[in-house]
């Protein structure tokens, strides 16, 4: 779909580096037909200046979004990981452990996606909401039923980004929820994905933006939906299931594949059990060449400094579901860890494993990781201590002291880039996605914190501070309920600011206590698919 040219003034936030967040204020962004960032213009930029910057650049007819007060745009929330059926079971089964809990919770629902027509009704719920929560791109896993078909079909429809996987599990699952053999999970999946490819496609329009130099990995695929392979992890997949699917990567070096690895002790020690004479659970996946560029790898929790040097060599990526890991009772993956090694790390909500919906929760389930392991060491008899000697390139491409993401908590920075550049990285759409370059589509947010901006509908106008009055007056007032004239009713009642406060205080309020309330649009590719108070494309 060919979309009209349409330019922001105002502020923006998007991530420069793990330490680096740029905010913009009083800027242009324009984006194209295709829905690509075709420049970006710092500025700042009076509002009076806007017209005749774009007839400058020969954008006189483009639609004009001017954010106002409380309101600024950002990169589009990147989910590494979650599973698509086991939304109907989210914030349920918490007295549970990994292992029981997948035997006693999650098999017996994800069987019900047999049925094609309670699979279509629940993805297209499930897709929904997501879109809703600020999510433009997610990593899913289906079930290992053919009616995945219909979530890439629902995600596709939408516009949502997705890598959408069928689950391989041939062994040690449930009786009435496992494949029948290896050669049946294999055809299933090579079927499945043709189907994507065939019936999910949609190609990068040509764009009038001038590109920057290009990487090999741009020959990559640019529809929206991809297929992603998905063995559900080394317990449920044969050594045969798993020798194909690496077969299948061979054949095809754009086919990326997800799993999880090392997210509690008795999975890797069933697992390890399942492969003896092999070092490490990373290894297995090692013996089957299913460690590539394009490998998600969930959770990580439990990793060995070789299984990580390991996973850096092989230069895949983890997805870090913080809150999913305190609720299974899983451990604290240790994040600093893992970006001292220089491994692409991004963030996922693993619902139903993780108890809230959207990319926002992550965050702050990862912040309260970072810091339970920070004053774990603090107040450890026998502390820790990172290495400090000599230097490290980090996933962002910066060079810092060794051991300095381990030495501290995850900042605001940190968190903010493991939700969309980082993520972005680990998907390998980092060259597409992630921050606002120009050349890069236009996966954004539409953040509104106050319902005075103009792009609220039907926000109402909040009246201003005014003169204070007495302390006798004021208690007065305030014992007879007279209105104090200076805020509307909130979007979200959760996030309060006030009208001196600074783009850094409102946004870091935002990532906090924000809501999909206050996402007033959801942008992929620089077309409206969700958001609360959706512009029209």
């Amino acid at each position: 779909m060919t979309l009209k040219r349409r330019v922001f003034h105002g502020t923006f936030v998007h991530p420069l580096s793990l330490t680096d967040t740029e905010y913009l204020h009083d800027a242009l962004l324009g984006v194209d037909e295709a829905g690509v960032i075709a420049f970006v213009d710092n500025g700042p930029v009076s509002a009076d200046e806007v017209e005749g910057r774009l007839g400058e650049r020969g954008w006189a007819e483009a639609q004009v979004v001017r954010l106002g007060k409380g309101e600024f745009v950002m990169p589009g929330l990147i989910d590494t990981h979650t599973h698509a059926p086991q939304y109907v079971n989210l914030a349920y089964g918490q007295e549970f452990e990994l292992l029981d809990w997948l035997q006693q919770i999650t098999f017996p629902t994800e069987a019900k996606f047999a049925d094609p027509a309670y699979a279509r009704r629940t993805y297209e719920d499930v897709v929904d909401r997501v879109v809703n929560s600020g999510t433009t791109t997610a990593c899913w896993y289906g079930t290992l039923h053919q009616t995945t078909k219909i979530l890439a079909a629902v995600c596709h429809r939408r516009g949502q980004r997705a890598f959408v996987g069928k689950c391989n599990m041939d062994r040690n699952s449930a009786p009435s929820y496992q494949e029948e053999s290896a050669a049946q999970s294999l055809a299933d999946t090579e079927d499945f994905v043709a189907f994507v490819r065939r019936h999910c496609d949609s190609p990068l329009p040509p764009s009038s933006a001038v590109l920057p130099s290009l990487t090999k990995r741009f020959a990559a695929p640019t529809s929206l939906v991809q297929p992603i392979l998905t063995p559900r992890f080394a317990i449920s997949c044969s050594d045969e299931c798993l020798q194909g699917l690496g077969e299948m990567m061979d054949r095809d070096e754009h086919l990326p594949l997800q799993t999880h690895l090392a997210e509690n002790p008795s999975e890797i020690d069933f697992a390890l059990s399942l492969y003896p004479g092999v070092p490490s659970y990373t290894a297995a996946y090692d013996k089957f060449r299913l460690l590539r560029r394009n490998t998600v790898l969930a959770h990580c929790v439990h990793l060995s400094d070789d299984e990580l040097d390991l996973i850096k060599a092989r230069q895949s990526g983890i997805a870090h579901c913080a809150d999913s890991n305190f609720n299974l009772r899983s451990g604290t993956a240790r994040v600093g860890d893992m970006l001292d090694k220089g491994v692409k790390v991004g963030l996922g909500t693993d619902v139903s494993g993780g108890l809230s919906l959207g990319i926002l929760s992550a965050i702050r389930a990862a912040s309260t990781a970072s810091k339970t392991i920070s004053f774990h060491e603090r107040d450890s008899p026998s502390k820790r201590v990172a290495s400090s000697t000599g230097s490290v390139t980090n996933p962002d491409g910066v060079t810092r002291p060794a051991g300095f993401f381990a030495k501290q908590h995850l900042s605001l920075s940190a968190l903010f880039y493991l939700a969309t550049l980082g993520g972005a990285q680990v998907a390998n759409v980092d060259e597409r996605v992630g921050n606002f370059v120009v050349g890069k589509e236009f996966d954004a947010l539409l953040v509104q914190t106050a319902p005075s901006s103009p792009n609220a509908a039907n926000g109402g106008a909040a009246g201003s501070l005014g003169e204070t009055g007495s302390i006798e007056d004021e208690v007065r007032a305030a014992l007879e309920g007279a209105p104090t004239g200076t805020r509307a009713e909130a979007h979200n009642p959760a996030l309060m600011t006030v009208e001196d406060e600074s783009s850094e205080r409102v946004f870091e309020k935002f990532l906090f206590s924000g809501d999909d309330r206050n996402l007033g649009s959801v942008f992929v590719r620089g077309r409206v698919i969700g958001g609360a108070r959706p512009l029209a494309n």
